[in-house]
């Protein structure tokens, strides 16, 4: 009976043994900054609030005890808002190999992309750069001075007024279309993103 009891114990001592404990896990603080680079091509004038996209971390993430999640890490997100000149988006998990976990982070700058600035707006929008703007106000001031003085050689004071009517108007036109082009993000362009909750993942 006592040898009984004793293989009884040994058996339960054993399974509880095999039983998983909870699985280890690290945690990176919320305000970490870290780059990624895109896997996929967004362009604003065609992209779709829900299109999803991946990217790739370029550098560790370290966690609060020290530990790193390593470069490479994939990460999941989708388009939140695109206009021609103008996109928001969301990220929404990363894979680390191991296990993928939730992530809620924002995107705070891009770097190495012509055309686009390099800080991001406060809600978290990528524009296209703002010299598009200005290039296209000085592009109808020449032209516009242009149209003026062909005007004025061709028909007196009221040729000059159509003129500078009819440069102006080219000259913004050509000033916007070569100022700056609607929004893309190429694939490879690098986002610096910003944890806006703690990222949570099993080690």
């Amino acid at each position: 009976m006592r040898a009984l009891l004793r293989l009884s114990a040994l058996a339960a001592g054993v399974a509880l043994a095999a039983t998983p404990g909870p699985a280890a896990q690290l945690e990176v603080a919320p305000g970490t900054r870290f780059m990624v680079e895109l896997r996929d091509k967004l362009e604003a004038r065609k992209a779709k609030k829900g299109k999803k996209f991946e990217a790739r971390t370029v550098e560790p993430l370290r966690a609060a005890d020290g530990s790193m999640i390593d470069t490479g890490a994939k990460l999941k997100g989708r388009v939140s808002y695109a206009d021609h000149d103008k996109l928001m988006l969301r990220f929404e998990e990363i894979d680390t190999r191991r296990a993928k976990s939730p992530l809620v982070a924002s995107v705070v700058g891009v770097h190495g992309e012509r055309d686009v600035q390099r800080t991001v707006g406060k809600e978290g929008e990528i524009r296209a750069d703002s010299d598009r703007g200005r290039n296209a106000a000085i592009g109808a001031a020449v032209l516009g001075g242009v149209g003026a003085a062909v005007g004025g050689a061709r028909a007196g004071g009221k040729g000059a007024a159509i003129g500078a009517g009819s440069g102006a108007a080219a000259g913004a036109a050509i000033g916007a279309a070569s100022g700056g082009r609607d929004l893309v993000l190429d694939k490879g362009t690098r986002l610096e993103l910003v944890l806006e909750r703690p990222l949570v993942v099993r080690r």
